[in-house]
């Protein structure tokens, strides 16, 4: 990528707002993770992956940082450390969305699908894994359909009243950040703590923004406090449930998720993808809730099972020649693959699928 935005030292090393991380630490802490990262992906796809890894570095007080969090830094804020334009940035991130989005269209118009490739033949989000697996295309839309919906709010509330869990959930809002400073908050706060009972206070206030205000920020509201879930799981079941070419569209819905936080207009369009393809799909929202319960961690198992990132997902382990998601891919289709640590070592691939066969198991007696 090469849209570079020539501002002065000054500017560049002067936060914006409290909580937002200097602009030299952003670009340091991107140094180290790209000289140390290789991505099953384009370079350039690479590029746009690892930037969002650092916004989420500076929230936690990971990697340079060393613990001191900075959880008002936004996309923004890291493509102008890295010299980048911001709309530039978004642009390409929109693409790849638009590519997905293009696929279920062909998919829905009866289009006869065997990769999930882009019309040119290049694999969608660029990521050199897909090229070779051989799909249906009722099956990946079956998989955009369930993964797309299965992380939202409602979804995410209807699985707790039907199974008798307590998953956590929230939605992502545009917020104005003055405000949000204004209010005595932060991004970390906003995402961790529920408010579900905040709300009405929240719009009152004037947090959520609209596209095109200034001091904006697509940032996560969590409503409800409790455990999370594992995308990995969400890939794994989706395929055990539906085969794996569903596997492949619940990946893609996922990827389409952590591309739309930072494009050029914001809106919930792995949702949009999953509305377009519900009745070509031939499933319903029940499956979507059985798949947000499927791939909920476990109280008990928080801290034990791997969620990985998109760029976890990708991340390969070069003594293997292998990452994550080929792996899941290769354990739904029933081939080799080789044992390695997911996430941030939570447990083996091999313990992970024998986690995926119990609770399915357990799930369908």
């Amino acid at each position: 990528m090469s849209h570079h935005n020539h501002r002065s030292r000054q500017s560049r090393t002067e936060p914006r707002l409290p909580g937002v991380a200097p602009s030299d630490a952003l670009h340091e802490d991107y140094a180290a993770l790209a000289a140390k990262t290789i991505l099953r992906c384009t370079a350039e796809v690479e590029e746009l992956v690892l930037m969002q890894s650092i916004e989420g570095h500076a929230h936690e007080g990971h990697g340079l940082f060393h613990g001191r969090r900075y959880p008002n830094t936004t996309p923004d804020d890291v493509a102008r450390a890295l010299r980048l334009n911001p709309y530039d940035v978004k642009e390409e991130r929109q693409l790849l969305i638009d590519e997905v989005r293009e696929f279920a269209e062909r998919a829905v118009a009866g289009e006869q699908l065997r990769f999930a490739v882009n019309t040119e033949g290049e694999p969608l989000m660029r990521c050199g894994a897909l090229r070779c697996v051989e799909i249906d295309a009722v099956g990946v839309m079956k998989g955009l359909y369930t993964g797309g919906l299965r992380d939202g709010a409602e979804v995410r509330r209807l699985a707790n009243e039907r199974y008798g869990v307590e998953i956590g959930y929230g939605e992502c809002h545009l917020v104005n950040q003055e405000v949000l400073h204004r209010l005595g908050l932060d991004g970390f706060e906003l995402a961790r703590k529920g408010h579900e009972n905040d709300l009405r206070r929240f719009e009152s206030a004037g947090l959520f923004a609209r596209n095109g205000d200034q001091h904006i920020a697509y940032m996560y509201v969590r409503y409800k406090e409790g455990p999370g879930a594992s995308d990995d799981a969400a890939i794994v079941m989706a395929g055990k449930l539906w085969g794996l070419s569903a596997a492949v569209g619940c990946f893609l819905a996922d990827a389409v998720d952590t591309l739309e936080k930072y494009v050029p207009e914001y809106s919930d369009q792995d949702s949009e993808i999953a509305e377009l393809v519900r009745e070509k799909s031939g499933l319903a929202i029940d499956d979507a809730v059985d798949l947000a319960y499927l791939c909920a961690i476990p109280e008990e198992m928080e801290g034990r099972l791997p969620d990985d990132s998109l760029r976890h997902m990708l991340q390969i382990d070069r003594k293997l020649d292998q990452c994550p998601l080929e792996s899941h891919l290769a354990y739904v289709a029933g081939a080799p693959y080789s044992c390695m640590v997911l996430d941030h070592g939570e447990c083996t691939n091999l313990e992970f699928y024998g986690y995926v066969d119990k609770r399915l198991t357990e799930f369908r007696s």
